[in-house]
């Protein structure tokens, strides 16, 4: 089944029934547990929470559970960045240097670019690695993640092609407490979250109330399976198990924590100026995107047109995670997916409630 959001909900001011039952289908199926919010503008027009945010004491899905977002967080230091260029405190064309004079890799620090990390081509190398599990305990701060792979060689020179890079974005967080004076989480809540009114929203760890725990599929070894395929559709409770040892406290590339209607008060505030002014906000929804791949990526933004609607946003996906966002830049129609299993799950949804084949959605 497909649902197409533009003649299904955004042209119809009757509840599409046949959606609905599909998210429970998917729900009961074992294919889908979260929540599922349209909205024009503040105003929901369709809402459906399914599945057991913990699943060891009974807890439902509610519309105010929060959910871990992947690299959704990419998108707020976006908008960090944006908010101190705008401000005359960061240039999108300087080094890094300029920001981080002390970085500890003095060629990378003379030859990328803020513009290099927004839109991941950049070449640093990820932070994931022997080193990073090995010190994983004692990383407390981003300087500390930074100096996991600050001293490595690059990948590949800086603007010469395009590899998706968590590094890039956790770069870009410390670079506006560098710059901002205050940590990245003090920044965000300050100049983001409270005035977006996203009061659910932020960094906590997962044992806060009303919180999702991620739960993801395990295969015969006991490790987590990934696949971009469906998700299995009978998974009992044998074949799940919690991601929380997994996790790490979220960072400006992804991991923190919000809720289906703190990303549209997000969308809004991005679209009515509250965030930034008009010059930036047009530069930021409408400007950065570039490239011949489909969808066509911004600075932490991803575009998808449907039926002739432009849809703009970001997405996350872990073990125990998927969580999807879209909204349009000229219009006032918001789609949230947030969901405590792994891909596809939201993504799934998001695909059918936007009409957008799978070649579109990856």
């Amino acid at each position: 089944m497909g649902i197409c959001i533009p003649e299904a909900l955004i042209s119809s001011t009757a509840e599409p029934a046949s959606l609905r039952e599909w998210v429970a289908h998917c729900g009961s199926a074992g294919e889908f547990s979260g929540v599922v919010l349209v909205a024009r503008g503040a105003r929901p027009v369709f809402e459906q929470a399914v599945g057991l945010a913990y699943r060891a004491s009974g807890v439902a899905n509610t519309m105010d559970t929060r959910f871990n977002l992947g690299s959704i967080n990419k998108t707020f230091t976006s908008v960090a960045i944006a908010q101190l260029v705008e401000a005359g405190r960061i240039d999108f064309d300087a080094s890094i240097g300029t920001y981080l004079p002390d970085y500890p890799n003095p060629d990378a620090a003379r030859t990328i670019t803020i513009h290099h990390l927004m839109t991941h081509t950049a070449g640093l190398p990820p932070y994931m690695s022997p080193r990073y599990m090995s010190e994983r305990d004692r990383i407390h701060t981003l300087d500390d993640l930074v100096r996991v792979f600050a001293s490595r060689p690059l990948q590949f020179e800086p603007g010469s092609r395009q590899e998706y890079s968590n590094s890039g974005y956790v770069l870009l967080g410390r670079i506006v407490e560098e710059v901002g004076g205050t940590p990245y989480e003090a920044y965000v809540k300050t100049h983001i979250y409270d005035p977006a009114g996203m009061s659910r929203t932020g960094f906590e760890p997962l044992e806060a109330t009303r919180t999702a725990k991620g739960y993801m599929v395990v295969g015969s070894d006991g490790h987590p399976v990934m696949s971009r395929g469906p998700t299995p559709a009978a998974v009992g409770p044998v074949n799940l198990k919690e991601n929380t040892a997994m996790l790490d406290r979220g960072n400006p590339a992804g991991g923190g924590y919000s809720t289906a209607p703190d990303l549209v008060a997000f969308a809004n505030a991005l679209r009515d100026g509250t965030l930034l002014g008009p010059a930036m906000t047009d530069h930021l929804l409408n400007g950065t995107f570039s490239g011949v791949q489909r969808p066509k990526h911004g600075y932490a933004l991803r575009e998808q047109v449907v039926g002739g609607r432009r849809f703009v946003g970001n997405g996350g996906g872990a073990p125990g995670i998927n969580a999807e966002f879209r909204f349009e830049p000229g219009g006032d129609y918001s789609v949230v997916v947030l969901s405590n299993l792994g891909p596809p799950s939201a993504t799934a949804i998001l695909e059918h409630v936007l009409g957008v084949p799978d070649s579109l959605g990856a």
